[in-house]
């Protein structure tokens, strides 16, 4: 695939991208990295921007240093990069590089995946089961475990779990958590979280929501019952 920065120094001359990133007419070349070099892009949530070049690595070069990166209080960055050889084609994108920014606007160490098809069903005694599964798919850390919270009407308090489920505990990435007696007729929210020891825990803030029912069935009514002699 042709790189458009290259495009655009192709057709368009000495543009200031052009001469940031090397790309410039002159004396009829217009590629001045030889040995070709390496793009990195960036993407918010999921979706990338491959219309913006973040920085460009020389080909020998290990790392870089994006200045002015404006990341967004609870946002999750995918940072990529491609290969571009001398005459301008990019390669497929590498394995993405994932920030994570919390509510606070801090970045957070890497976390697992977040958990998925949560659910939440009443048990006996006014109690709730949640369950959840855990896929490793494209894992960047593997979890320790899984924190509960519950927000029983003030909201969640994402400092404090009100549980903790162990990953080992899991079988075939599928995970159930009961809770203690609940206050009957009142709804509950439940959030939960994967989190790693030597990591950080991811962010998501979906929620599932059940009634909690101590109170039973109403009793049968209108029962009677007949014999008859053998």
């Amino acid at each position: 695939m042709e790189t458009r920065f290259l495009r655009a120094a192709l057709f368009a001359g000495r543009t200031a991208t052009a001469v940031r990133l090397g790309t410039i007419l002159t004396l009829g070349r217009f590629w001045v990295r030889t040995s070709g070099c390496h793009t990195i892009y960036r993407g918010r949530d999921g979706v990338m921007d491959y219309d913006k070049v973040q920085a460009v690595m020389e080909i020998d070069d290990s790392q870089v240093s994006i200045p002015a990166q404006a990341l967004q209080a609870g946002t999750i960055w995918h940072f990529v990069r491609r290969q571009v050889s001398d005459c301008g084609l990019e390669s497929a994108d590498s394995d993405a590089a994932v920030v994570v920014i919390d509510s606070a606007g801090d970045m957070i160490a890497l976390a697992p995946n977040a958990p998925q098809s949560l659910e939440a069903e009443q048990v006996a005694g006014g109690k709730i089961e949640v369950k959840w599964r855990y896929s490793r798919l494209n894992q960047e850390i593997a979890p320790t475990g899984f924190k509960v919270y519950i927000d029983s009407g003030g909201g969640f308090d994402f400092d404090t779990a009100d549980a903790t489920v162990a990953y080992g505990l899991g079988g075939n990435g599928e995970f159930e958590w009961e809770s203690d007696a609940l206050i009957n007729g009142k709804t509950y929210k439940f959030c939960v979280r994967s989190y790693a020891g030597t990591g950080g825990e991811t962010q998501n803030t979906n929620y599932v929501s059940e009634v909690a029912d101590s109170s039973g069935p109403d009793a049968i009514t209108g029962l009677s019952a007949s014999w008859e002699a053998i």
